[in-house]
């Protein structure tokens, strides 16, 4: 029997996704994204010394690594904005002759300490794949290599959210597009899909997973299911520390397939247990072992932020909850939070939708207004839409779904709470909730249903031309900012 082939409006979504996040890889000067030029470090270690970085007796970056980012002006470009980067070709031709005078040993004399260097390696092995093919060119030729490498992980991200959606929406192929859609062509995923950051691969598996667990819900427990699930969430864990807010939701989803297929006969639950644990053993266990071997803590982001030295106070946290979303009462301590609003809509809102190089790249204060009407608007919707097909919802798949998100948000509030309290200063920004892309593009699939059936096709396509358009004027706000 022939394989099927992947829907005509899916290739054509990822074909034009792919030249957005191609777009992206290459505006984006070196070392302009959110700690690129530690990301770009660890791989380096990786690639060049086959060894993971984080080491106390090495310097962060190699020597190569430091120069070009000192002549580049990368290093004093970020999150400034009155500074620009280097274009002059006096500045360009002096990095070649020093570049070339630099001893042998210049791309390995980095691999210590730096802020990844306690991320799991996944993503970074994956990057190291690409870095080796171009290791006969200079910096910033492999590290364009691996930016262009990781905008295979976006196209990963649609096809993940095209099933997900497919599997909520029963292969309705507009809604499937819809979120799809959304998912690829929302500008702070394509902006940091493409430059060297492993929340490109978490968006991936993240979305993956959310169609696992959905699957398992609707298509019933099975050994297959159960191990494919729990390996994509253990592989996620891999990747980065975030991703263990995954594995509650994935156990829920397991629980409730399991009991649907088999009620009380608990025993009847061991195959696809057994197989679930095998997937997780066979992603995150090796990890952990690799880790023990190697002297390295395997979770060492979990374990910072539930270990921190500051004291528990209920009290003291309720109130940074309360002063995230809600405005501080006279009687409040103030938090340290950046920002001049809520920082639900400056840190949640703003960062999440639009802001690019290390978050100072931004579009006039208005703009994000119409992010925060846009935002409600879809959430109303969507959960007016969910009330009014309530008699034909799937309440395991809402709760699912609600409970990675709660987990998430949960885990991010509670690490940045710590630091707070600890005072190291503040944690959050808007890129962090990006590995819910699925579930807004659910999100907006849903809001869209409220158009009549004829309607529903230029409602869809006005969306993901709206969505491009934003990702043009974002290019072009990055154009004026790093090369005007």
């Amino acid at each position: 029997m022939p394989a099927a082939r992947p829907p005509a409006a899916l290739i054509a979504l990822l074909a034009v996704v792919a030249i957005v996040g191609v777009a992206w890889a290459l505006v984006t000067p070196a070392f302009q994204a959110p700690d690129e030029n530690s990301h770009f470090g660890y791989v380096q270690t990786l690639a060049e010394r086959f060894a993971l970085p984080g080491q106390p007796d090495r310097p962060p970056l190699s020597r190569e690594q430091v120069v070009a980012g000192s002549l580049s002006n990368s290093d004093q470009t970020a999150q400034q904005l009155q500074a620009r980067m280097e274009w002059s070709r006096a500045v360009y031709d002096r990095w070649r002759a020093q570049a070339a005078r630099l001893p042998h040993d210049a791309r390995t004399n980095g691999g210590g300490g730096n802020p990844a260097s306690s991320n799991p390696p996944l993503y970074y092995l994956y990057e190291s794949i690409p870095y080796r093919i171009a290791e006969g060119g200079d910096l910033f030729t492999r590290l364009t290599i691996t930016r262009l490498a990781s905008v295979l992980w976006l196209l990963v991200t649609v096809a993940g959210v095209w099933l997900l959606a497919g599997e909520v929406f029963r292969r309705d192929r507009l809604a499937q597009l819809a979120a799809a859609g959304t998912a690829g062509l929302l500008p702070q995923v394509g902006f940091v899909s493409a430059s060297l950051n492993p929340d490109a691969a978490l968006f991936a598996f993240w979305s993956f997973a959310l169609w696992l667990g959905v699957r398992l819900l609707r298509r019933g427990a099975s050994i297959g299911g159960a191990v494919a699930l729990f390996a994509v969430v253990g592989a996620a864990c891999v990747v980065k520390a975030t991703s263990y807010a995954l594995v509650p939701a994935a156990a829920f989803a397991l629980a409730v397939a399991l009991w649907r297929a088999h009620g009380r006969r608990v025993t009847a639950w061991l195959p696809v247990g057994v197989a679930a644990g095998a997937g997780l053993v066979a992603t995150l266990g090796v990890w952990f072992v690799i880790a023990r071997l190697s002297g390295r803590a395997a979770a060492a982001q979990v374990s910072d932020a539930t270990g921190r030295s500051a004291g528990f106070n209920l009290r003291e946290l309720l109130s940074y909850l309360w002063q995230f979303y809600l405005p501080k009462l006279p009687f409040q301590t103030s938090f340290p939070i950046p920002g001049n609003h809520l920082p639900v809509y400056d840190i949640w809102l703003s960062t999440g939708w639009a802001a690019f190089g290390w978050l100072e790249v931004r579009f006039p204060a208005w703009v994000y207004v119409v992010f925060a009407l846009v935002t409600i608007a879809v959430a109303g919707l969507a959960l007016a839409g969910l009330w009014r097909a309530r008699r034909r919802v799937d309440l395991a798949v809402v709760a699912f779904l609600a409970l990675v998100a709660l987990i998430l948000l949960a885990g991010l509030h509670w690490t940045e709470y710590r630091m707070l309290a600890s005072g190291q200063g503040p944690f959050n920004n808007g890129r962090y909730l990006l590995p819910l892309v699925g579930i807004a593009g659910l999100a907006v699939a849903t809001a869209l249903r409220w158009l009549r059936p004829a309607a529903r096709s230029l409602g869809v396509a006005g969306t993901l031309a709206a969505l491009l358009v934003l990702n043009v004027l974002s290019l072009g706000l990055c154009l004026e900012r790093f090369y005007a």
